[in-house]
């Protein structure tokens, strides 16, 4: 006889759930005393069982007990109460499993059960929302990064349109041979207007400066600006200017142009 294959049956579950008859426990009765397998088997099943019991002691959902007392026959009910009630007393006096036991523990495995799968499908509904939220914010981004490439565009494309405004190409300089950008100043308003396309990161405490050189005379201010913005109008500059320059400058701007720190210069072409 093959031990394992008879304690896989399922028998022993049967014998403690009282589904046998008088007959058939007797046998297994005489197998566990022939097997000592058999008998630490229905030991374990047994311990299980009633601590099973002993766990689930409370009275617990009335819909779940509703359940239990329906499934089982007329006889039990009033035992499978009364082991609700007093639970230790009852387990005691208990030497043949009942059925409700069984149906209790089918009832919480099952709980169980769809408690994971519901957890685990909660948990996935997080993950899609902070996945979409994230996509959204990353597109929102996006949007925003292109409408500003689009204003400076406009803005760009309407200053050189613009018949009024003469254009200088500042170019990069020793110093930052990459650099340049484009200056537009107003023949009618005299007023001035930077397009920064590609100047590096100033350090810390320090900012670009726009200059307008006039013949025989020292730079004047034109303005500071922010490297990262779109086309800024600056300064107001009056007279006959020859070129732009930009120079790198402490922070708020300096009366004096510091003209070793020079990273690009454009002249007005002659009319």
């Amino acid at each position: 006889m093959n031990i394992q294959e008879y304690i896989a049956s399922g028998i022993l579950e049967s014998y403690w759930a009282g589904e046998l008859s008088d007959e058939e426990m007797q046998k297994v009765d005489a197998m566990a005393v022939r097997y000592p397998e058999i008998a630490a088997e229905l030991d374990e099943l047994r311990n299980v069982l009633i601590n099973l019991a002993n766990s689930q002691a409370g009275a617990g959902d009335s819909t779940v007990l509703d359940f239990v007392t329906s499934t089982i026959r007329d006889e039990e009910k009033e035992a499978f109460l009364r082991a609700i009630e007093e639970p230790e007393t009852q387990i005691k006096k208990i030497t043949v499993i009942p059925r409700w036991i069984t149906a209790a523990a089918v009832l919480l495995f099952l709980s169980i059960a769809f408690n994971v799968y519901f957890f685990l499908r909660m948990q996935s509904a997080k993950d899609d929302v902070r996945r979409i939220a994230a996509e959204n914010s990353k597109m929102a981004y996006k949007i925003e990064s292109t409408q500003q490439e689009l204003d400076y565009a406009e803005l760009r494309v309407a200053h050189f349109l613009n018949d009024d405004n003469i254009h200088v190409r500042l170019d990069g300089s020793e110093l930052s041979p990459k650099s340049f950008a484009n200056v537009f100043w107003n023949k009618n308003t005299n007023a001035v207007f930077i397009s920064v396309d590609n100047l590096p990161e100033p350090p810390k405490g320090h900012q670009y400066q726009l200059w307008a050189i006039k013949p025989g005379q020292a730079p004047i201010d034109a303005g500071i600006f922010d490297h990262n913005q779109l086309v800024q109008e600056l300064k107001v500059i009056k007279g006959e200017v020859q070129a732009f320059a930009i120079t790198l400058e402490e922070q708020g701007g300096t009366p004096v142009a510091t003209v070793d720190q020079t990273y690009a210069r454009g002249f007005l072409k002659k009319s």
